[in-house]
């Protein structure tokens, strides 16, 4: 099976949380991800392997694109996942190796609790900088983050405006 067949048939499964639309030359695909409204262009001849895999973790299998520039993402039961990029954190403790979306969006609905305690700001930062390598990952695989980044920025000025009470 080629990895245009490998891709097209498994965003087709049934509960498939990333669809392909094919490109009308037949050269590439738009792959959606209806849950947070990304997208990711493709083109086939840009894939080197694509792998369906599964990890104990999780009950759906996976599907891992590898780019021949190096770029990875799978599509999962979770849409779009790729790893962090600790280029603009450094390192982080409990860091996981594979986020998505809904990882952002748990992620800065808890920045968002915390700000609203008081003494609660070093935990928020620590959440803050978790983003940061999510949305760094994703840019990485050339996924649009501009709607997160204003959601951040935003987090980041209530951030600011508290101040980190030591």
């Amino acid at each position: 099976m080629t990895n245009r067949e490998k891709v097209l048939e498994f965003t087709r499964r049934p509960l498939a949380a990333v669809a392909a639309l094919e490109d009308d030359d037949g050269k590439g695909a738009r792959l959606l991800e209806p849950g947070s409204g990304k997208e990711l262009r493709i083109k086939w001849d840009d894939l080197s392997q694509v792998d369906e895999r599964k990890t104990p973790l999780r009950t759906s299998p996976y599907l891992l694109l590898i780019f021949t520039d190096g770029r990875q993402v799978a599509l999962a039961d979770v849409g779009f996942a790729f790893a962090p990029s600790i280029a603009n954190t450094g390192p982080l403790p409990d860091l996981p190796q594979t986020l998505c979306f809904r990882d952002f969006r748990h992620l800065s609905q808890g920045i968002e609790a915390l700000l609203a305690e008081e003494g609660r700001e070093k935990e928020a930062l620590g959440g803050i900088l978790l983003c940061i390598a999510l949305l760094d990952g994703a840019r990485a695989v050339r996924l649009d983050v501009s709607r997160e980044e204003r959601k951040l920025d935003g987090l980041l000025r209530k951030l600011e405006e508290r101040g980190i009470r030591v």
